[in-house]
């Protein structure tokens, strides 16, 4: 937790089932109108919970389809992850067909769901733990935080190639 916001990420404690009602809650108080979601379960869970409360987007078909959309419309997009990494406060997200990584990357806030017991003290820790050697991605992703860059004129600057903010729910 002090890892992430040390850079600026939020994170939050729940029980396992009330993440929901925390989204139905805090959401629309952050003007959080548009959600999107991948085509997974996380999807369902929302569409069954918040469908009257935010307009639920699913990311279900190709990004030519709907990039309007989804650079112009979309407040806020929510993921799980594989893990997270205790020592750098890193999230473990592997994209996939479900859940893109422009789920991820786009929306100006990106909320992640962390199950509690999949935290580990080191990136080495979780890759033993998981047994990354067998099954690796082609896109295995370390989220730290907001996006950041130090591009302009050696500036830290946060939310100019990505999401301007980053919460974390971590369940358990």
């Amino acid at each position: 937790i002090a890892r992430q916001q040390a850079v600026r990420g939020e994170v939050h404690r729940l029980h396992d089932g009330d993440w929901l009602d925390w989204l139905a809650k805090e959401l629309p108080r952050r003007g959080v109108k548009t959600l999107l979601a991948g085509s997974g379960p996380i999807g369902a869970r929302l569409q069954q919970r918040l469908g009257g409360v935010l307009t639920l987007h699913a990311y279900d078909r190709p990004i030519e389809a709907w990039k309007e959309l989804l650079f112009q419309q979309v407040d806020a997009a929510i993921t799980g992850c594989l893990g997270a990494v205790a020592e750098t406060g890193s999230l473990i997200l592997w994209p996939d067909r479900e859940a893109p990584r422009l789920i991820s990357l786009v929306p100006p806030l990106h909320i992640v769901l962390l199950e509690a017991d999949a935290i580990h003290p080191t990136l080495s820790d979780a890759m033993a733990a998981q047994h990354w050697a067998g099954k690796m991605p082609t896109n295995a992703l370390l989220i730290s935080g907001p996006s950041k860059t130090a591009d302009i004129e050696q500036t830290l600057a946060y939310g100019i190639h990505g999401p301007k903010a980053l919460v974390t729910l971590i369940l358990g």
